[in-house]
């Protein structure tokens, strides 16, 4: 295995939170699927032309292969989920894995920091119930925490804690890279920064350390595992049945979209991914799938989750153009939405909502070279603006 460049995409990924950023992505040559709410579902051969040539949504299917196309031969592909005006369109190019299977639009992924909205849902339930107030120390629910103790619950939500990002640390990410089949203990993970000069409370810095330590919080308070509280509080009443963290007690499961990312995999199982899940854990390790997105999202924004005061909390992004959990969304004519993006080893999501409208964008990659936020970019621009 190439240590060097899979630390390098290991570090990259780590800061990857751009929403709908227009940056490039990358090609893939296997099957397309486009599904519509009629229910249709049409397959074609891999070239460009030949999904032009479907009947099914041709302008939709050249936006995503365009802005797929642009990072030259890539394996992988992606999965799309877009509601414009009460109309829903799937659909999924590329291969799943190694074997050539193809990409179905309902396929689970990794979606990186995307995680960081489910961890914030959990956080402000609890504020609705009383059991945690947002301006209050951690160390008022985490009396051991050896760093962040005097960080308030807000600032650990919105990144202006100052608390030191750990996948900045060379030095530790070296060691997760050495051992890819290990689970990193989390206090690992917070002794990598506890001699890292903090940064300036009050001032925006993405830091995947905040969520860590929220992580440790909703397990001290619920008295479980963060598995189990999600269960208990998101996913089983949602009915998301492909929404889990991935971490040292539950692997991936196997129908899991394989990821290829340099010097690391190649759409195979690799040698592990514990290592790096357990790295990331609830700042980072979510699996799920375009369609328990999209029910999360509309169920967060409908309120059905939180109460309208914490989702004004979530939701208020100020200047940084983040709230609590939530990034704030161009969605194209002059609307904005909320949602988060997410970049982790061998793979790239992006996820936005307008909360007047219901129109959504959600995209999944499996390759970290092909970008999701450049996908959605490109179908706002180029299939919604027409529409």
């Amino acid at each position: 295995m190439r240590h060097d460049i899979w630390l390098r995409r290991l570090l990259a990924l780590g800061v990857s939170v751009g929403i709908l950023a227009a940056c490039s992505a990358g090609s893939t040559a296997s099957t397309t699927t486009t599904t519509t709410t009629s229910g249709e579902t049409q397959e074609s051969p891999s070239t460009t032309a030949a999904v032009l040539d479907a009947p099914v949504d041709d302008e939709f299917a050249a936006a995503v292969l365009t802005a797929v196309d642009r990072s030259g031969p890539t394996d992988g592909g992606a999965v799309v989920l877009s509601v414009r005006a009460g109309e829903i369109t799937r659909f999924a190019t590329g291969a799943a894995n190694a074997a050539g299977d193809p990409l179905d639009p309902t396929q689970p992924f990794r979606v990186g920091s995307i995680s960081k909205t489910f961890v914030s849902a959990m956080v402000l339930q609890m504020v609705d119930e009383g059991v945690v107030d947002l301006d209050s120390p951690l160390s008022t629910y985490l009396p051991d925490t050896p760093i962040g103790a005097d960080a308030t619950v807000r600032q650990l939500l919105g990144h202006d804690s100052g608390i030191p990002n750990y996948t900045d640390q060379l030095a530790f990410m070296e060691a997760v890279v050495a051992d890819p089949s290990g689970a990193v203990p989390l206090q690992d993970v917070l002794d990598s920064v506890a001699d890292v000069p903090a940064g300036e409370v009050g001032v925006f810095s993405y830091s995947n350390t905040n969520y860590i330590l929220l992580g440790q919080m909703i397990e001290e308070l619920e008295q479980d595992s963060l598995n189990n509280v999600l269960a208990r509080r998101i996913t089983t009443p949602l009915g998301l049945d492909d929404t889990y963290f991935a971490d040292a007690i539950t692997p991936a499961r196997s129908d899991i979209a394989l990821g290829w990312s340099d010097g690391f995999s190649s759409g195979d199982i690799p040698v592990s991914y514990r290592s790096v899940a357990t790295t990331a854990w609830a700042a980072g390790s979510l699996i799920s799938s375009t369609e328990d997105l999209h029910t999360f999202l509309m169920a967060l924004l409908q309120e059905d989750l939180v109460s309208l005061e914490s989702l004004g909390q979530m939701t208020f992004t100020g200047v940084d153009g983040y709230g609590l959990g939530l990034f704030q969304a161009g969605l194209g004519e002059g609307k904005l939405g909320y949602g988060h993006s997410g970049g982790i080893l061998g793979y790239s999501s992006t996820m936005a909502m307008d909360p007047i409208s219901g129109d959504t964008i959600i995209v999944l990659t499996n390759n970290d070279r092909i970008s999701a936020d450049a996908i959605a970019a490109e179908v706002i621009l180029n299939v919604w603006v027409d529409s």
